[in-house]
C-alpha cells in the first residue's frame, strides 16, 4: 500500500511550492532531526531535554503509535548529547537556562534502532540484530582498542563487530560497549533503543518468541540495570508490555504511555502547533478540515493530531488523504480482525458512526503472545497502536473508546470492517452453519479451509497462535448462536476453543489446535492428536456441566484440526 500516496497526488508537491515561495518544506521522507531542522519547517519540541534533564530517570520508556515523532525524539536527544550547539541554539530548550545549555555535547550517545526486525525465521531475525548491533558497536572501534584493557571482554566486541559472535556474546555486547565507551572518553554514555518491542512482535508472528524473549532480557537488562556505565537508557515503542519478562531485569524503568500527562505534548502535534503551521503556510482556513481529519487523539488528557498525516497534507497541497494508513505493513490489524471480541458487529457499527463504546481496558499489556487472547489487552492494543482514542482514562478496568478521526474511519472501514464481512458476502456463513446443525465436520473443514486460503499469505502462516487466532476471527461470524470462549480450563487442561450454543438447533463444539513444524509433518496423525487430547484430557467437562445446570440434553462436537500453511485437515471421529 506504499504507492497508495504517491498515485493519489497528482498537483505539485508542497514543498515544492514552499521552497518556489521562499518557505521552508515540510519535513516528509526523514525522520534525522540534525538535518531537518536546519532545512525544514520544524515543530520546536526540544523542551522534552528539559524534562528529562530534571527528571533524573535513569531509564525511561515511552510506547506511542507508529509515526508519532518516537524516532525524531530519539535522534534530537543524540543531537543534543553529541551534535553541535548550534542546532539548538534557536530552540527552546537554549532559552530553558544555562543548566540546560550546559549539558548540551556532553555525553556520547549509543544508537540502536530495531524497526528492520521482522525476519520470519529465528535465523534470519538474529542475523539481522547482529548486524544491527554489529554496525553499532563498530562505530566505536576505537573506544575498544584503546580505551581497555581487559582482553576477554574486547575480543567478545570484537567478535560481535565482525559477525562472529555467539548469541550470548550478543546478549552482553551493549553493556560491554557502554563500558568500553565510558573507559575510553570519561563520560557516561547516554543509550537510545529504538522500537524495542519489534523483535518480539516479529518473534511472536513466526513462532520464536520464547527465544527472543529469552534473548532480549539479558540484552536490556545487561544495559540497563544498575550500569554504572550510562547516563540515561530511553527506549521507544509501541507497546507496554511490562511483564513480558524484557523488562523484568530493570529497576523500575519510568514507562510513559498514552494514559499518562506527562511528556504528552511531545508526541504527535497539539492543535497550537498545528494552528501555527497552518498560519505559515497561508492555510488558516483549512483548520476544520485538518481538525476532522487528523486531530481526536487523547494522549493523557492533551489533545493530539497525527502529524505524519498534518505533514503529508501539507506537503500534497491540503489533500486530505488517509496518509497514515500507509506508513506500515498491516500485520498488527490483521491481527487484531481475527481477535476481536464477538459482539464486535454492535461494537463496530456503534464506533463506525462515531459513538463512543465503553470496553475492558488495561494500561499494562501482558505478554505479547496472550495479548490477543484477552479482551482487556485487544482493546489496549488498538488505543497504543493509535487505532482507537482512550476517552477519559480508565477507570476500574474500563475505558470509553471511539474512532479519532476521520482518516481512522477509514481505516477501520478498509482494514477491519470489510474484512470481517467479506465471508459473510460470499454465503460462507450460512453454509458453516448447515455443516455445524449437521454435525458434519468435513464441510466445516471445508470452508474453515476456504477462508484460510482467501485471508492469509504464506508468510503469514507459521506458528500455532497464529492458527488460533484466524479461527476465532472465523466463528465470531456465528456470535448470535454461540458463547465463544478461548484458552479456558477445563477438565485436566486449559482447550483452545469451546462454543456454547445459544439456540436449540446446535450442539456445542470444542475444537484442539495443532500447527505442523515441517511441511513433511503427518497433518492426518496431527489432527488425530489433537482430537484424542479433548478425550485425555477431558476438555468437555466445563461445558457438560453448564448444559446439566440448566436441564439441557445436548451432545458436544470435538474437532482437532492441524494446520500447515494454507493446509488443514480436521478430525472429529477417533478409529
Amino acid at each position: 500500500m506504499a504507492g497508495k500516496t504517491d498515485t493519489a497526488v497528482n498537483t505539485m508537491p508542497a514543498a515544492a511550492t514552499a521552497r518556489r515561495d521562499g518557505l521552508l518544506p515540510p519535513p516528509v521522507g526523514t525522520s534525522d532531526w540534525a538535518t531537518f531542522s536546519r532545512d525544514s519547517y520544524c515543530v520546536d519540541k526540544t523542551l522534552i531535554l528539559k524534562d528529562l534533564i530534571d527528571s533524573k530517570a535513569r531509564v525511561v520508556l515511552f510506547t506511542r503509535p507508529r509515526r508519532f515523532g518516537k524516532t525524531t525524539m530519539l535522534k534530537m536527544v543524540r543531537a543534543f548529547y553529541e551534535g553541535e550547539a548550534a542546532l539548538f541554539q534557536d530552540k527552546k530548550i537554549w532559552a530553558a537556562g544555562e543548566v540546560y545549555r550546559k549539558e548540551q555535547g556532553t555525553h556520547p550517545v549509543i544508537f540502536l534502532s530495531f524497526k528492520d526486525i521482522k525476519q520470519t525465521t529465528v535465523e534470519e531475525a538474529f542475523a539481522r540484530l547482529a548486524a544491527v548491533i554489529g554496525d553499532e558497536v563498530a562505530r566505536f572501534a576505537d573506544c575498544i582498542e584503546n580505551g581497555w584493557g581487559n582482553g576477554a571482554k574486547k575480543r567478545s566486541l570484537r567478535k560481535v563487530m565482525n559477525r562472529e559472535g555467539t548469541k550470548d556474546g550478543l546478549s552482553e555486547s551493549l553493556g560491554l560497549l557502554s563500558e568500553a565507551v565510558h573507559a575510553f572518553t570519561k563520560k557516561l554514555p547516554v543509550i537510545l533503543i529504538d522500537e524495542y518491542d519489534q523483535p518480539i512482535t516479529t518473534a511472536s508472528t513466526n513462532g520464536f518468541y520464547d527465544e527472543m524473549c529469552t534473548f532480549m532480557r539479558v540484552f536490556l537488562s545487561g544495559a540497563l540495570k544498575d550500569n554504572e556505565h550510562c547516563h540515561i537508557g530511553i527506549m521507544t515503542g509501541v507497546l507496554r508490555v511490562a511483564k513480558e519478562g524484557i523488562l523484568s531485569g530493570l529497576n523500575n524503568p519510568e514507562v510513559w504511555t498514552v494514559f499518562e500527562q506527562k511528556y504528552s505534548q511531545y508526541f504527535g502535534f497539539t492543535e497550537e502547533e498545528v494552528a501555527e503551521m497552518a498560519r505559515y503556510y497561508g492555510a488558516e482556513d483549512k483548520m476544520p478540515e485538518i481538525k476532522s481529519w487528523y486531530d481526536g487523539y487523547d494522549f493523557g488528557g492533551t489533545e493530539i493530531y497525527n502529524p505524519w498525516s498534518v505533514l503529508r497534507y501539507f506537503q500534497c497541497n491540503c489533500k486530505p488523504d488517509a496518509y497514515w494508513l500507509d506508513t506500515s505493513s498491516n500485520d498488527l490489524i490483521t491481527e487484531i480482525v481475527q481477535e476481536l471480541p464477538f459482539d464486535m458487529e454492535v461494537t463496530l457499527h456503534k464506533l463506525m458512526t462515531g459513538k463512543p463504546v465503553v470496553v475492558p481496558m488495561t494500561k499494562e499489556l501482558g505478554p505479547y503472545k496472550q495479548i490477543r487472547d484477552n479482551e482487556n489487552t485487544l482493546y489496549a492494543l488498538l488505543v497504543s497502536a493509535g487505532y482507537l482514542k482512550a476517552v477519559g482514562g480508565v477507570r476500574d478496568g474500563e475505558c470509553e473508546v471511539m474512532i479519532p478521526n476521520h482518516e481512522l474511519k477509514q481505516v477501520f472501514y478498509s482494514e477491519i470492517v470489510q474484512k470481517v464481512r467479506s465471508f459473510d458476502k460470499s454465503g460462507g456463513i450460512v453454509a458453516v452453519e448447515r455443516a455445524l446443525r449437521e454435525r458434519d465436520p468435513f464441510l466445516f473443514g471445508k470452508y474453515l479451509a476456504a477462508y484460510l486460503k482467501e485471508s492469509v499469505s504464506f508468510f503469514d502462516t507459521a506458528a500455532e497462535g497464529f492458527y488460533h487466532g484466524l479461527v476465532l476471527g472465523f466463528i465470531a461470524c456465528f456470535r448470535n448462536r454461540f458463547v465463544v470462549k478461548s484458552n479456558r480450563e477445563s477438565g485436566e487442561g486449559r482447550y483452545d476453543i469451546s462454543m456454547r450454543p445459544l439456540v436449540d438447533s446446535m450442539p456445542g463444539v470444542v475444537i484442539e489446535l495443532k500447527a505442523a513444524d515441517e511441511e513433511t509433518e503427518d497433518l492426518d496423525a496431527l489432527a488425530r492428536e489433537a482430537r484424542r487430547q479433548i478425550d485425555t484430557r477431558e476438555y468437555t467437562v466445563e461445558m457438560l456441566a453448564d448444559f446439566a445446570a440448566h436441564g439441557e440434553k445436548r451432545d458436544i462436537l470435538k474437532f482437532g484440526m492441524a494446520f500447515c500453511k494454507k493446509n488443514l485437515v480436521v478430525c472429529r471421529d477417533l478409529p
